[in-house]
């Protein structure tokens, strides 16, 4: 009786410790793949600069537009213009983390000639391109916060935020939904050369079908339920809700739960669906066709 006591905790210690050893080396690859691509992003420092300048300025020459012809008459509770357009912007750039950050990671591999030597190397493939996403996140953070500062600054405007908790957890239900859109899009860059054109229609059919940069009742009947078909819809809607207490499209409580069950099912489609299409991408020879 007491040797197999004995040999229970002798298990129980043993299954703990490759528990313990395999969350270390995902922690390990996750952080080499994000310093690699933190390095190779500051070796070209006029790249960087382009876009840590590029991408406020298209962002203040919209809201200007907005500022200057929104109408002047706005009742307090109506939403205001610029704020409606400036989460907007946030959320624009968040998604294209999903877009150019995980989905070009494939592609970059793919061009540099490296992609077979990635996938060959004896580490988890998800970890490496999650590394690069955790990058092309920071990188956005940091462009976001110095642009609210610079907002916060010179302009009149002021950027609201009703409930930063509630915003928070919004954020991270949209990230998690990101992250496995991203993997499902990678998946796809195997598949679909036309890389270029599938990111733009991706990306422009976010912007126009899911509320982002005006609100979905505003958008026609038939496209109105295309709009409410997609995850992202409610994502953003939490968030803008958080953000400027806007109403919600469902009663709250449903569109919580619902956000919650669509983001983790988006990322387990998202790992699955990478997965299979890497297998077969192995069996075909294709992984690294152009």
């Amino acid at each position: 009786m007491g040797s197999s006591n004995v040999s229970r905790k002798r298990l129980a210690l043993q299954v703990n410790s490759q528990n313990t050893n395999s969350l270390t080396k995902i922690g390990g690859e996750f952080k080499a793949a994000f310093l690699k691509d933190l390095r190779s992003y500051v070796r070209y420092p006029a790249w960087l600069l382009g876009e840590f300048i590029s991408t406020p300025l298209w962002f203040f020459f919209f809201a200007l537009g907005v500022t200057l012809f929104s109408p002047t008459n706005l009742k307090k509770s109506t939403l205001d213009s610029f704020n409606f357009f400036y989460f907007g912007f946030i959320f624009i750039i968040l998604f294209s983390t999903a877009v150019w950050g995980i989905g070009q990671s494939i592609r970059n591999e793919q061009q540099a000639g490296t992609l077979e030597q990635f996938f060959l190397a004896p580490v988890n493939r998800v970890t490496l391109i999650v590394g690069r996403w955790a990058r092309v996140f920071l990188t956005d953070v940091l462009i976001i916060g110095y642009t609210t500062v610079i907002v916060y600054t010179l302009g009149n405007e002021r950027p609201a935020m009703h409930n930063p908790s509630l915003f928070l957890f919004s954020l991270g239900l949209y990230e998690i939904g990101l992250i496995g859109f991203g993997l499902f899009f990678a998946g796809l860059t195997m598949r679909i050369k036309s890389y270029n054109t599938l990111s733009n229609m991706v990306f422009f059919g976010y912007m126009i079908l899911t509320g982002a940069l005006f609100p979905v009742d505003v958008i026609p009947i038939p496209f109105r339920y295309i709009s409410l078909a997609i995850p992202f819809t409610y994502f953003i809607d939490l968030m803008r809700n958080a953000a400027l207490s806007t109403s919600t499209i469902l009663p709250a409580s449903i569109e919580y739960l619902t956000a919650t069950i669509l983001a983790f099912s988006m990322l387990l489609i998202g790992f699955v669906a990478f997965n299979k299409i890497e297998e077969q991408a192995r069996v075909k020879g294709t992984i690294s066709a152009m």
